[in-house]
Order: C-alpha cells, then structure tokens, then sequence
C-alpha cells in the first residue's frame, strides 16, 4: 500500500494538471476523492486546477484572437460543426456562455479560440475565464471529495461545510457576472454584444 500512496503523491498533482489543461473533470474527481483519503491535499488540487484551467484557457483565447479559426478547419475539418455550434451559443448567450462553455462537454477545448476570433474584448473575457475557472475548479474538486467523504465513515461533519463553501462561490461568481453583465447594457455597448 505504500508503494500505491508513493506513487499518487508523486504523480497525483501532474495528473491534476494535464487533466486541467484538457477536458479533464474526471482526473479532477478522482485527485479530489483520493484527498478525502488522505493521498492528496485538497486545496492543492483546487489549486493547480483553477491556475491550470485559466491560464490554458487564456492561452487559446488568445490564438483565436491572433490566428482566427480557420486554420484548425484546414486541418482537422471535423471542427467546423463544432466552431459552428459555438459561434451560435456565444451569439445567443454572450456572458453566460463565456463564463459556462468550460462546463460544456465536446467543445470545452475549442471554445476559448473561438471566442477568440469573434474578438470578444480581452479583458472581458479574462474576467468571466478567472471566475468561470474558480467555479469549476471548486466545483469539480469538492464533488469529488464530498463523494469520497460520504463512502468513509465518520468523516460526515465535514460535508456540509465543503457544500455551503461550493455554494457560496457559485452564488458570488453568479452574482459578479450578472453585475457586470447589467453593467455593461447600462453603459449601451449598442449592437457591438462583445
């Protein structure tokens, strides 16, 4: 069994990482319910999740912005069902979609670049990327340790702690959004949505 706890502790933490970087909810379930075991810190893996998820994000972010899309339809032509489908949710949803696609199961990886594209103002998106990321890392995190923490016994005092902490973020990160979003028809961005 120690060598089994050896190797989560060495290898745990980059898993999270390029779980993080892709669409990696399950890599993220896991790494949260082996801390509710005590193989991995919690917070930890928070952590590494949100810093991973926001910076790859803004990374393809700004590729889209920079190079547009067609160059990944040239090469992988399957994609254009995909940018088409994002293309008309971010026209449909504008802020919801920005700060929900990581969320969005088959076009989590595409959707930064091609918001991007649609030159959806940077630091608008740089704000709903950080608290769509903090949400999602929290989210994804603590279900997978609220999940463990239920198949232990006696470590049932901490759940609805971890749950009202969860709660709490999702309400505040909901809350910011729809002020800005209200802040920003107020200002009268006209017919320019982004």
């Amino acid at each position: 069994m120690n060598g089994f706890a050896d190797f989560i502790k060495e290898w745990g933490y980059i898993a999270v990482f390029l779980g993080s970087a892709v669409e990696g909810e399950t890599v993220i379930l896991t790494a949260s319910a082996l801390a509710a075991f005590g193989y991995l810190s919690i917070y930890k893996v928070c952590a590494i999740a949100f810093v991973t998820t926001v910076v790859v994000d803004q990374i393809l972010f700004w590729i889209g912005y920079k190079a547009g899309t067609d160059w990944i339809i040239r090469r992988f032509p399957k994609f254009s069902k995909a940018r088409a489908k994002v293309y008309t949710l971010l026209h449909k949803m504008d802020i919801l979609f920005i700060f929900s696609f990581r969320f969005i199961y088959g076009i989590r990886i595409l959707s930064p670049i091609v918001i991007g594209s649609a030159k959806v103002n940077p630091s608008r998106f740089s704000l709903y990327n950080t608290l769509s990321g903090l949400t999602w890392a929290i989210v994804s995190s603590f279900v997978g340790y609220i999940i463990a923490d239920l198949v232990m016994d006696g470590k049932f005092d901490t759940m609805p702690t971890v749950l009202a902490i969860t709660i709490l973020i999702i309400i505040i990160s909901g809350g910011v959004g729809l002020f800005f979003k209200q802040k920003d028809k107020k200002s009268g961005s006209g017919d320019e949505k982004f």
